[in-house]
């Protein structure tokens, strides 16, 4: 066939376009670890993405479901990582020994925040002994596993997975992994640290932390720095990357599990790690040595601390505590201001363009990184939103809870979309599932709005994972789902 001037240009931008796809996985930037290669949850690299969904969605680019992933689904709550030419997952998985029918009806269910109402706290202490006696005995008839799974970054496709015998927790361990020089690092249950060949898949050492440990389960993300991996595990550990020895150790006196997940501050005196510690504490270690440079009681929990600059901020599990920023020094932190309308057991704000952004008790709030000032605030119509964090790229925040809400990283709000993710892994806003299911006509009488609430529950329930947060890079968004994991390309 003669390669005309047509085919030489229709070959020309199908090579094009067919390179740009692959290089921009393989040269791609990475999200090595929980919120992003700096921890602050922002891809400043990010090229120009979509400010709006077409109107019939965007496919996934890959979508693996729990049919090829058997053990990622309903297996804790890691969030996955990419580096290089890789995703990886961590999963805490039980599997049954004996018939669960068997066993007799649980008589201490878990009890949320709102069905201890009338309990006082002596009640619910006994409450949770008598829970947590009964869940032990029930996980003898369960073995209990880990599992590192690694995918190709383009279409993903398994390349490997590594698995290792773990122990019961009272929630699955779901730490997300953090991968840097060839090595990929996770807390595994029952303070055992691991260390993971990320080419192989081989694991290269595993190393259980000193300490008591019964049903514990510790959330924790390592921070890896100098050749140092350290992670909270009660206490604040540092390991030696090449063997897991632990090179110094942080005690805490406060007997109460924490999961925030230590970054790095890279001070002019010296590189520090900062963390919050039980009892409401944040403490500011030296990193070659683990001694205490400084420690304040900020009344942060879980989520992660964010360095803006020379501003720490730090964010409570209560009203009281809220938002609070400080000003970094090596000296104790002088408070600059705290943000009291909202809170939140587990997410992690995000701050870009000298704003802060903050999830909390169903709101979404924008405060000045500068001066705390509000800037606004909405409620978001979604059942209970926690634990799941902020993340931004390209002036944009996006909040991956039920569906996919984005919108402007400006001082007024914007909402960019309000999505949902179908059975097929369709991202859509929801208008145009509406639409396409003709949910508008069948909720003009009684029975059709039961119809359309038995179809949207059944079109909808492979939204975000509860508690898990989306990573992205190079305008490429990584999301794990209730029944698997996909890849979406929001560049514009």
């Amino acid at each position: 066939m003669l390669f005309t001037a047509q085919n030489r240009i229709l070959w020309m931008v199908t090579l094009f376009l067919s390179t740009a796809l692959n290089c921009s996985f393989a040269c791609g930037a990475d999200w090595n670890q929980w919120r992003g290669g700096e921890r602050s949850g922002v891809d400043h690299q990010s090229p120009g993405l979509v400010s709006q969904l077409p109107s019939k969605g965007i496919k996934p680019v890959w979508y693996v479901s729990e049919d090829d992933l058997p053990a990622a689904a309903n297996s804790g709550w890691s969030s996955p990582v990419l580096s290089g030419d890789s995703v990886y997952l961590f999963t805490h998985k039980k599997k049954a020994l004996t018939d669960v029918k068997k066993l007799p009806p649980v008589k201490f269910p878990y009890l949320p925040p709102e069905k201890r109402v009338g309990m006082s706290d002596e009640e619910y202490a006994e409450y949770e002994v008598n829970r947590r006696n009964e869940q032990e005995s029930r996980s003898k008839g369960f073995r209990f596993d880990e599992f590192v799974y690694c995918l190709n970054r383009t279409n993903g496709k398994l390349k490997w997975v590594n698995e290792h015998s773990s122990v019961y927790t009272r929630f699955a361990q779901s730490g997300s992994p953090t991968v840097v020089d060839g090595k990929l690092f996770v807390l595994s249950a029952g303070r055992t640290a691991r260390a993971v060949d990320v080419e192989t898949g081989e694991t290269l050492w595993a190393k259980k932390i000193q300490g008591e440990f019964r049903d514990q389960y510790l959330q924790s993300s390592f921070a890896v720095e100098q050749g140092l991996a350290i992670v909270l595990c009660d206490g604040l550990y540092a390991l030696d990357v090449e063997s897991g020895n632990v090179v110094w150790e942080y005690k805490v006196e406060a007997k109460k599990n924490i999961h925030c997940s230590p970054v790095i501050w890279k001070s002019r005196e010296g590189t520090r790690v900062i963390c919050n510690v039980a009892g409401g504490i944040t403490v500011c270690l030296d990193l070659s040595s683990g001694t205490l440079v400084w420690e304040v009681e900020s009344g942060a929990g879980n989520a992660t601390p964010i360095i803006a600059g020379d501003k720490l901020l730090l964010y409570g599990q209560s009203r009281k505590s809220g938002l609070v920023c400080y000003k970094l020094s090596e000296t104790t932190p002088d408070e600059l201001w705290r943000f009291n309308g909202a809170a939140d057991s587990g997410s992690t704000p995000v701050a870009t363009n000298e704003l802060v952004f903050v999830q909390g008790d169903r709101r979404l709030a924008c405060v000045e990184l500068a001066t705390g000032k509000t800037k606004w605030q909405t409620m978001l119509d979604l059942n209970r939103p926690r634990y799941t964090s902020l993340i931004a790229a390209d002036n944009k925040v996006f909040y991956a809870f039920d569906g996919i809400l984005a919108f402007e990283a400006r001082d007024r709000y914007k909402t960019l979309m309000q999505a949902k993710i179908n059975r097929d892994g369709v991202l859509a806003d929801e208008s145009t599932f509406r639409e396409m299911l003709g949910i508008d006509e069948l909720e003009k009488t009684a029975e059709g709005q039961i119809e359309a609430e038995v179809i949207m529950r059944r079109e909808f329930s492979n939204g975000p994972l509860v508690c898990t947060t989306p990573a992205i890079a190079d305008g490429f968004m990584f999301i794990r789902l209730k029944r698997g994991i996909a890849c979406y390309d929001l560049r514009d």
